[in-house]
Order: structure tokens, then C-alpha cells, then sequence
């Protein structure tokens, strides 16, 4: 019987491909050793861990079915591990569940049910006495995310300046968690348009990656262009489009033409393009992103009523009234639907709406093409 000791090796080797992003490679090998079970009598343990893995390769794909399927039959062997196995072997299994229940939950806008995932997994780790700084670091990382997303912007300041000032006490201020907390940082002060606070964050957080994993990695194009985000709030719009523009080049290449970061870069290069006044590319670039998130998502998640406000806002900054009005509608009865009247998202969409003129009026002059 193959132990969870004696697959160390293999764990090592999937996660070394996860590491440079090659999830493709990194879910076939968890498939090969997987169908193995068939043939052979693999600990339980053993195809809870494949599992986890797997679910973190399709989840990064953006394959969202797949992934939620790994989670359900991980769910129907957690109680066996746990009533078979030392709790040495099965809690940080059953933590690992918790927290991949909770980042699925996130990336589908169900905040509610991430937050208690997460808050779960912290609990249930403080109970039962299993505190590795790695996991502490990524479950409070992962909260805080969900609290960016949620409009709980002091909550997530307030993590992650925590998690920051105990890995600098540590003096680990020069690990691939720091430059994952300065990133986050930067993208959390993004998201409130504190653009002179995130920039700092956000460039550590580069030359933190260049210099850890260089400038092939797919983190470090990743980084750089959320720094480009940054950059485009600050009105350096060329550069940030020279960053855009590279990491929708490397996602193509590694994941094909449809993928979640290719649909985020494509939004940021269109308000770029928009910002430099070249609309028409601007406004391709916010098409294609609608069309890869729908793909991904659904018509029904918050992140699509983002896009739909971003393409609204252009078109009515180019005259397309009607189109823009009826882009607005349909956002903010997503927003309603997914995060509330008051989250600042929706409230932004509306006050973008009541300031489309109507298709017999002049242009306004209003222009409010919001990146989120």
C-alpha cells in the first residue's frame, strides 16, 4: 500500500510543477497517479492529497465545475480518513478541504461562505493545536482576500499589516509569503484608489519576485502587472500598458485564449487605452474581456457586472447611449443580486447610470470609465 510518507516524493514533484505554473502538466500527473488506485491500493490519505491538488490545478485554470467535483469527492473520503488516520495525518487534510471550499466560494462571489470556511479552518487549527507558520500565512492571507472582495477594506488592512509585522519579526522579510502580503497590500489600496500607498507595496512586491523566481516566472508577470494597475492610476499609462500587454502574451502562451488572467489584463489594457483616448481598441479589449469572464463565470457573477460597468462607461464616453444604459442596468442588477445595494461597487454603478444622458442630449462631457 502506498503510505503518505512513501508519495512524498510525488507530492514534491506536483507541486514543483503548480510552483512554475504549469498547471496543465501538474493536473495530469495527479490524474496518473490517481487512476493508479484502480490497479493498486493507495492510501486514503494519499488520494486526499492528489485530490487537493488536482482541485488546485483546475481551480487555477479557472475550470470552476471540475474543481467544485474534486471538492465533493474529497468530501466523501474526508470522514474515512478521519475515523482511519492519527489526527497528525487527517486534520491538515481536512484544513486543506476547508480551504479550498473557501477560495472556490470566493472566486464564485459567495463571500459569506468563504469568510466561514476560512474562519473554520483558523478554529479548527487553534483547537487541535496545529499552527505552521506556512499555514497560518496562507488561511489569514486567504481571509483577507475575502474581505477585499467583500468591500471589508479596514478588515483586510488590519490582516494583513498583522501578517506582515510577524514575518518582518521573524525576519523573513525576504520570502515569496512578504512579496505575496506586499501584493495583496497594493492591490487592496488599488481597489480603494489609494494609488500613492499601493505603489510602494506593489514594487516591493516586484523586485521581491524578480528576484526570488526572475523574470520569466509567471508570478513575477503576474506582479507586473498588478503594478501596472497601479501605474494606470497614477496617469503613467505607457508603462502600464507595457506590463498588460506581456502578461496577456505569457497567459495565452501557457493557458490558451481563455483564462481569468487574461481576461483581468485585457480589462486593465482597455482602461488604459481608454485613458490615452484610443477608444476603439479600448473597446474591443473590454468586449473580449466580457466574453472570456462569461465564459469562466456565468452571466451572474460580481465580477461580470464589473465588466459590464467598465464597457458602459466607455460607451458612454463615445456616445453609445442606449448601449451604455442598458450595460449599467444589467450591472447593477447583478451587484444587487451578489453583493448588495451597499457595496461600494454598486453604488458606483449606479451613480455611473444616472449620469448617462439620454440618446437625444449632447454629450455630457461625464466620463467615468471605473477600474475595480
Amino acid at each position: 500500500m502506498t503510505s503518505v510518507l512513501d508519495s512524498s516524493l510525488q507530492f514534491a514533484e506536483i507541486e514543483t510543477l503548480q510552483s512554475q505554473q504549469r498547471y496543465v502538466d501538474a493536473e495530469k500527473l495527479c490524474h496518473q497517479r490517481l487512476e493508479k488506485s484502480s490497479s493498486e491500493s493507495i492510501d486514503l490519505a494519499v488520494q486526499l492529497r492528489l485530490r487537493s491538488y488536482l482541485f488546485a490545478s483546475l481551480e487555477a485554470q479557472a475550470r470552476y465545475a471540475e474543481a467544485q467535483n474534486q471538492l465533493e469527492v474529497a468530501q466523501s473520503i474526508l470522514s474515512d480518513v478521519s475515523a482511519s488516520y492519527p489526527a497528525q495525518i487527517s486534520l491538515p487534510l481536512k484544513l486543506d478541504w476547508l480551504v479550498n471550499q473557501g477560495t472556490l466560494a470566493r472566486v464564485q462571489g459567495d463571500y459569506i461562505q468563504a469568510e466561514c470556511c476560512f474562519k473554520t479552518a483558523i478554529q479548527l487549527a487553534e483547537t487541535q493545536g496545529y499552527s505552521p507558520d506556512s499555514f497560518s500565512v496562507k488561511c489569514l492571507n486567504n481571509l483577507a482576500i475575502v474581505y477585499k472582495y467583500w468591500g471589508r477594506f479596514e478588515a483586510a488592512d488590519t490582516l494583513y499589516q498583522a501578517l506582515l509585522a510577524d514575518l518582518i519579526q521573524q525576519q523573513r522579510e525576504s520570502c515569496l509569503e512578504v512579496a505575496t502580503i506586499y501584493h495583496n497590500l497594493g492591490g487592496l489600496y488599488h481597489a480603494q484608489r489609494r494609488y500613492t500607498d499601493a505603489e510602494p507595496y506593489a514594487r516591493q512586491s516586484y523586485q521581491l519576485h524578480l528576484d526570488l523566481l526572475g523574470p520569466d516566472h509567471g508570478q513575477t508577470v503576474a506582479d507586473g502587472a498588478a503594478l501596472g494597475a497601479i501605474l494606470h492610476g497614477l496617469g503613467q499609462w505607457d508603462e502600464a500598458i507595457l506590463y498588460f500587454e506581456a502578461a496577456i502574451t505569457f497567459f495565452e502562451q501557457q493557458f490558451g485564449p481563455v483564462h481569468y488572467e487574461i481576461a483581468i489584463n485585457l480589462n486593465n489594457l482597455a482602461a488604459s487605452l481608454q485613458a490615452k483616448g484610443d477608444f476603439e481598441q479600448a473597446e474591443s479589449a473590454y468586449r473580449r474581456t466580457l466574453v472570456i469572464k462569461e465564459a469562466l463565470l456565468g452571466s451572474e457573477h460580481p465580477d461580470i457586472a464589473i465588466s459590464l460597468n467598465n464597457l458602459a462607461s466607455l460607451l458612454q464616453k463615445t456616445g453609445n447611449y442606449v448601449e451604455s444604459a442598458e450595460l449599467f442596468e444589467r450591472a447593477i442588477a447583478v451587484f444587487d443580486a451578489t453583493v448588495g445595494p451597499d457595496h461600494p461597487n454598486t453604488q458606483l454603478c449606479r451613480e455611473n447610470a444616472a449620469n448617462v444622458p439620454s440618446t437625444s442630449s449632447s454629450d455630457s462631457g461625464f466620463y467615468a470609465a471605473k477600474r475595480h
